[in-house]
């Protein structure tokens, strides 16, 4: 296989997810009480840490002279989106949830929440 069809598959494949997580959070985001909506601060923190994950993965491994440099202005305008109503809807959630995955998504959020910075604190380490 072409190494520059390979690195424009891997980087597309990663555009994609970075799409999926941060549309997925937006819709998390909507008020109302379903599976797939926040359940608490916890979990909202542990979804935003996620798709803070993927901006700096995506900034670094997606080769931006293969694809166009207008979809990192999209997915970065998502991103900021997505976020803007996690922080709006954060008011509205309970501290913890009542359920029993209340502890796990705790957990969840704190590993996160630690993968997350320890990418950036490396990224800002080693870029120049």
């Amino acid at each position: 296989m072409n190494t520059d069809l390979t690195t424009v598959a891997v980087s597309a494949f990663l555009c994609l997810w970075w799409a999926v997580a941060a549309v997925s959070l937006a819709l998390a985001a909507r008020p109302g009480a379903g599976r797939r909506h926040l359940a608490d601060r916890w979990d909202a923190l542990s979804r935003t840490a996620s798709l803070g994950f993927l901006v700096p993965l995506c900034l670094v491994a997606v080769t931006w002279t293969a694809l166009p440099v207008a979809l990192w202005y999209l997915l970065t305008a998502l991103t900021a989106a997505a976020v803007a109503a996690v922080v709006l809807r954060l008011p509205g959630l309970p501290a913890r949830g009542p359920d029993t995955g209340a502890p796990a998504r705790r957990a969840s959020a704190i590993g996160n929440t630690a993968l997350a910075a320890a990418v950036v604190c490396s990224l800002a380490l080693f870029l120049p």
